[in-house]
């Protein structure tokens, strides 16, 4: 495989992850797409894969936090009326 071609599996991959995954948390995983070697050889190394995966948008697609609610300004203190005497 080609490096576009192996790029775009990892990201399909990480996305499903939800995060790029780190050396050893990907060599340790059941359902990785292929093999760590073949995945560092197309790119010489993990950092360099990580670097090409952000570079090309993957985790750009996830939503902004919602602001949070402003606070509602407080009501003046009523001035106390005067006395008539």
């Amino acid at each position: 495989m080609n490096r576009p071609q192996v790029l775009k599996q990892l990201m399909e991959y990480f996305d499903k992850k939800g995060k790029i995954l780190s050396i050893d948390e990907y060599k340790a995983a059941d359902d990785a797409p292929m093999r760590y070697m073949v995945a560092k050889r197309a790119f010489g190394s993990w950092a360099r894969m990580q670097q090409m995966a952000r570079a090309a948008g993957w985790g750009q697609t996830v939503e902004a936090p919602a602001p949070a609610p402003k606070p509602k300004a407080k009501a003046a203190p009523k001035k106390a009326a005067k006395k008539v005497d």
